[in-house]
């Protein structure tokens, strides 16, 4: 009897699971990114202001100041929110806030200290209130003393290297 031919057992092509590439997903979409939220914000924030003001009788030295400190605190939110930076944002914020615990705080404590041996702080108070000028103030000088602490952090390379050549 012949042999019955050899025959190959049939092999199936080994089926691959397909490789799911990862959908790429969109950034979501935030309102505090878009020119028209800040210009709204601040258009909101004068209109109401002043009607307040107009309304209760405010003097118009105190509505500028409470305007002033709105705008400086909306104008730090902006520049946190929008403005991209180069350093990680923990030490992002840990410059911020030295800035504004340290420095503006200083400028602040100078500012009142010059205006009560001048005179001018009396003057001052008497025109706006000492709790309303107080705060105010302070809210001002914190957020130029975060303004001031981010510039530091951004050219602390320079800087050191500035005061290493004043120490040769």
């Amino acid at each position: 009897m012949p042999k019955p031919p050899k025959t190959k057992p049939k092999t199936y092509p080994k089926i691959q699971p397909k490789k799911i590439k990862p959908k790429v997903q969109p950034k979501p979409v935030s309102i505090t990114t878009s020119k028209f939220y800040w210009i709204s914000l601040t258009t909101i924030i004068v209109i109401a202001v002043l009607g307040y003001g107009f309304l209760t009788g405010v003097a118009m030295q105190k509505i500028v100041l409470i305007m002033l400190t709105l705008f400086s605190v909306i104008a730090l939110a902006w520049y946190i929110r929008v403005k991209p930076s180069t350093m990680p944002t923990k030490l992002r914020a840990t410059y911020m806030f030295v800035g504004a615990a340290v420095v503006g705080f200083s400028i602040w404590a100078v500012t009142v200290v010059v205006l009560g041996a001048t005179g001018l702080g009396m003057q001052v108070s008497n025109l706006l209130g000492d709790q309303l000028f107080i705060i105010t103030s302070q809210v001002i000088f914190f957020v130029a003393g975060a303004f001031i602490g981010e510039w530091v952090g951004l050219n602390r390379t320079s800087i050191s290297s500035f005061f290493g050549k004043l120490r040769k």
